[in-house]
């Protein structure tokens, strides 16, 4: 861990060119995935968050998308429940997408065989996202950045895996957690170094509060 908790991270290993069917499908399956199941780490050590992907590889050796969720994650506080089609694909391997802090890029492993199949730049050092917070809007990830210590949140495509969006607080990081209001509307978003959590209308793309909380929070 690094002075202000972050998890302290090393590049992962690039892989030149990814393989045709990582491209056809990387949308796909993480859209899938982040509607019906989500499982979000943070792990110290050069992998700051997995992603699993709900797309398997079929008997031909091409991936075979999981069922489309009826409703996003988080909006109950509950998974959604797995449809037919999608039990029916539990036992082959996923994918999983890992958010590389130092690198600020993405790897993509197939968990069959533990390799990383593609690794795509993302320009962005997602260092925390969890399955206990709400980041997901039915479009886009959620999440937060600090470069040279300016906090801002951003929005990431899962499907093109690269930042869409990105909204400036006017506030000093780090930042440790972004979440998503029921509604999907609103995000609130620490700042520790300016001591407030900033509320974000994601319409607008402002900030329109400051929360003082004290010291660091």
């Amino acid at each position: 861990m690094t002075a202000d908790g972050q998890p302290a991270c090393t590049p992962a290993p690039l892989v030149p060119t990814p393989i045709d069917r990582i491209d056809d499908s990387i949308g796909l399956a993480l859209v899938t995935l982040l509607g019906r199941r989500t499982l979000l780490k943070a792990a110290a050590g050069g992998l700051a968050t997995l992603m699993l992907a709900a797309c398997s590889a079929s008997p031909n050796g091409s991936p075979t998308p999981r069922a489309a969720p009826t409703s996003a994650p988080g909006a109950t506080g509950s998974p959604a429940p797995a449809s037919p089609a999608a039990s029916s694909t539990e036992g082959k391997a996923p994918w999983v997408y890992v958010f590389n802090v130092g690198s600020k890029d993405v790897s993509i492993i197939d968990s069959a065989t533990n390799k990383v199949v593609a690794t795509r730049p993302l320009g962005a050092a997602v260092r925390w996202l969890s399955n206990a917070q709400r980041y997901w809007d039915g479009t886009s990830i959620w999440t937060y950045d600090f470069p040279g210590n300016k906090l801002q949140a951003i929005a990431i495509d899962p499907k093109e895996v690269k930042v869409t969006r990105t909204i400036e607080t006017g506030t000093t990081g780090p930042g440790h957690s972004l979440m998503l209001t029921p509604d999907q509307k609103t995000a609130v978003l620490n700042a520790a170094g300016s001591n407030v959590i900033n509320v974000i209308d994601l319409a607008s793309g402002q900030v329109t509060d400051k929360i003082e909380t004290g010291k660091f929070p």
